[in-house]
C-alpha cells in the first residue's frame, strides 16, 4: 500500500543513499534504505533466536567433561584420515 507523505528529510542523507545504491530518485532511495533497515533488523532477530536456542541447549545438555578435540581425532581415524 502506498500513501503520499509530506516529510522534512535531510537531502544530504538521501543523496548519499542514491549515490551508494546508484539510484536516480529520492523515493526509490528512501524505499531501498527502509527495506535495508527492515532486513537488518530481521537478521538481528533471527541471530538472537539462534543464540537463545544454543543457550537453552547448553543448559539442557550440561557441561561436557571430555575433550572435543579427542572426538575430532576419533572421527578422523574412523574415516581413515590422518590425525
Amino acid at each position: 500500500m502506498y500513501k503520499n507523505k509530506h516529510l522534512r528529510l535531510d537531502q544530504e542523507k538521501i543523496d548519499k543513499v542514491k549515490k551508494l545504491l546508484d539510484i536516480g530518485t529520492d523515493t526509490e532511495a528512501i524505499d531501498r534504505a527502509l527495506e535495508k533497515l527492515i532486513e537488518d533488523a530481521s537478521e538481528r532477530v533471527r541471530r538472537r533466536n539462534i543464540v537463545n536456542q544454543i543457550e537453552r541447549l547448553r543448559i539442557r545438555v550440561g557441561s561436557v567433561n571430555e575433550d572435543p578435540a579427542r572426538w575430532v581425532r576419533l572421527a578422523r581415524n574412523e574415516r581413515g584420515e590422518p590425525s
